[in-house]
């Protein structure tokens, strides 16, 4: 009876079976900075109050009660936890003086510019328009206005960088326009399907903002809103030249005057593999070699297709800390992006991949590249963002050349001279 007893006593999970994310944060914690004692319709730095206290540290986690037993004790802390986040939700954020940014928005472009961009942050973030193509017009003496794209917008509204104004109304006192909210910036800047610079879609800042909050330089590419421009040569393989030299002369004549040799006339007819003497195996695996395979140096423009509306290129990336990269000249992009719509687009098709990576640069790997370096980012590469309600999935996609990589072809590696190797010592007497 009394094991019986044990089996029924509850017993919470394994250490080893326990998810940290899973538990429900304690956020008693806030009260340690001592926001309790400023009132809630003040307006105070939140940075300032974390910083006020030089003992106000986050406690590390604690254990978890995993079964409620309904006592006042835990409803009293649960209660608290519940409080202490209200709290510090309650207090509002303010700029600070020195790095407060104004920004308008507006609405024909969908965009929205500023007078007097500060923070490091604008030195990879914004675009000047030409005078012509200003919708404002030219700008005047002294100023220096920055067009804000629609992710660009809600990314440093959401950080707090910037402080964005609706357009303003006659009812406005101080002439600058009510502020606008985050769900307001949300609401405005979201949602547009249609092609031009104030489109965006929630995919595609979702994917901007990830990339931009892991440290990377993100920029649109130049089929954001259209086919972009057709590949160049720097697309395809260089074309070689002819040049009569003395090895094109010898292989002209002896094409002309010498029969081919018997294998190319066995391989006709009869086993690919005849009875015979073979002094390695790369000849055996030569006559094995009869089904075409593709080669991406062989790629030329008359093979290009079309690309398809859903897989173009969105986003042009530059690693964080990039040395090469500035603004008025960002230089080639460490990697390319397009965004797919998990919801609205089918697993693509091989003509649309195709036409997809034709539209990249060629860049064949280095001689001294290790095989699967080589296989795994091909001759040229792209990066699918497939983003499903909010989760993304990072998939690439590379020319790889399987064919070239003749694995019966590679030396292996010479064995090391001297007799010291291997457990010599072992058998020494």
């Amino acid at each position: 009876m009394a094991d019986a007893d044990e089996d029924v006593i509850p017993r919470g999970p394994d250490v080893g079976d326990l998810d940290l994310s899973d538990e429900t944060q304690d956020f008693r914690f806030l009260l340690n900075f001592s926001c309790a004692s400023i009132p809630s319709n003040s307006l105070v730095d939140i940075s300032l109050i974390f910083h006020s206290s030089d003992d106000a540290k986050i406690p590390k986690r604690g254990e978890k009660d995993f079964e409620p037993h309904h006592t006042d004790l835990q409803s009293k802390t649960l209660a608290d936890s519940r409080d202490a986040m209200h709290t510090a939700l309650s207090f509002q954020r303010v700029h600070q003086p020195k790095k407060y940014v104004l920004a308008h928005y507006h609405p024909e472009t969908n965009m929205a510019y500023t007078e007097d961009p500060k923070g490091p942050l604008f030195k990879s973030m914004g675009k000047v328009f030409p005078a012509k193509e200003d919708p404002l017009g030219p700008r005047t003496a002294g100023e220096n206005r920055i067009w804000l794209l629609p992710e660009e917008v809600i990314y440093l509204l959401e950080r707090g960088t910037i402080d964005v104004r609706w357009p303003v109304d006659e009812d406005d006192e101080d002439g600058e326009g009510l502020p606008m909210s985050l769900q307001g910036a949300y609401a405005a800047f979201l949602g547009m399907e249609g092609d031009g610079e104030g489109a965006l879609t929630f995919e595609k800042y979702s994917v901007y903002s990830g990339l931009k909050r892991s440290g990377y330089t993100v920029h649109r590419a130049p089929s954001w809103d259209g086919p972009g421009s057709d590949p160049g040569d720097d697309c395809y393989p260089p074309v070689q030249g002819t040049s009569w030299s003395l090895g094109l002369l010898r292989d002209k004549w002896q094409s002309m005057f010498i029969p081919r040799s018997a294998t190319e006339t066995e391989q006709k007819a009869g086993p690919l593999v005849k009875p015979g003497l073979y002094r390695n195996y790369a000849e055996i695996y030569r006559r094995l070699a009869i089904i075409p395979s593709y080669d991406p140096t062989s790629r030329t423009k008359d093979s290009a297709n079309a690309t398809d509306p859903a897989f173009r290129i969105t986003y042009h990336l530059w690693k964080p800390g990039s040395t090469t990269y500035k603004k008025s000249d960002p230089g080639t992009p460490d990697f390319r992006i397009a965004v797919i719509n998990a919801r609205e687009t089918s697993v693509p098709t091989l003509a649309q991949l195709s036409a997809l990576i034709d539209t990249q640069s060629y860049e064949p790997p280095r001689k001294d590249v290790q095989l699967y370096q080589k296989l795994r980012n091909g001759y040229k590469s792209v990066i699918l963002a497939v983003v499903d309600q909010g989760v993304t999935s990072y998939l690439r996609l590379a020319d790889a050349g399987f064919c070239r990589e003749k694995l019966f072809d590679r030396k292996p590696p010479a064995a090391r001279k001297g007799g010291k190797g291997g457990n010599w010592k072992k058998n020494k007497r």
